[in-house]
């Protein structure tokens, strides 16, 4: 099969593509970094805020690998300031970049995947799809309304096209190791019940899951430690 992740170059996404590739798929990545890493078959620089780039991203994977089967909506950030002092534009970069990329993306691959046999979508989320969370008040917002969006597809593209989600705890990531400092993760780690932050290889598992799925559909997968059970 044909994927394409977003925000492929670290991270979750990484994983997510060397874990597509270990198996035999065939694995465009899309990313903003000048350097395409090494674990992909096409690499697509472009920056999903910018709508003009993201019109011809499937385009591309199509015409580069054959075809597009799986498409994983990865690519995140998180801008941090207090509810009162947010800026608009801060709002408008992680709404767009985590809500309205993903719609227009993932649009663009329902067409040709209906037009085949159908194919997977998944989108990342976060365990803050289904919480509050303090100062990033725009990407709790964009992971709630990803989550609904998740469903929304689901039911409309069923049954030739998958779509699914996973929803990632606290992970090693570098965005975690840039804004939790060591005295926070020790008190984030003493509340997960596995005692540890998860490793983007046990999140890229679940989505190994969902792509080798047949019955499964506008499912979230949650790969937290156990966070949500005990601290939901």
């Amino acid at each position: 099969m044909i994927a394409l992740v977003t925000g492929g170059t670290r991270g979750i996404g990484l994983a997510c593509v060397r874990a597509l590739k270990a198996v035999g798929h065939s694995v465009a990545v899309m990313g903003r970094s000048p350097d395409a890493p090494d674990d992909c078959d096409l690499y697509i620089r472009a920056d999903l805020l910018n709508k003009e780039d993201r019109k011809y991203i499937i385009d591309m994977v199509v015409m580069g690998l054959g075809g597009i089967d799986i498409i994983v909506n990865n690519a995140g950030c998180q801008h941090h300031a207090p509810v009162t002092t947010y800026w608009l534009s801060m709002w408008r970069d992680q709404i767009e970049l985590m809500l309205t990329a993903p719609f227009d993306l993932s649009q663009q691959a329902a067409r040709y995947m209906l037009s085949r046999n159908g194919g997977h979508i998944v989108n990342i989320l976060s365990t803050s799809a289904f919480q509050g969370a303090r100062n990033i008040s725009g990407y709790v917002a964009a992971k709630h309304g990803l989550l609904g969006l998740t469903r929304a597809m689901a039911i409309e593209l069923a049954p030739k096209i998958h779509v699914n989600a996973i929803a990632p705890g606290l992970v090693e990531t570098d965005m975690t190791r840039e804004y939790i400092s060591d005295e926070r993760r020790a008190l984030l780690e003493s509340i997960t019940p596995a005692g540890r932050f998860g490793e983007p290889d046990e999140v890229a598992d679940a989505l190994m899951y969902l792509v080798n799925s047949t019955y499964v559909y506008g499912q979230t997968i949650v790969v937290d430690g156990g966070w949500m059970a005990k601290n939901g």
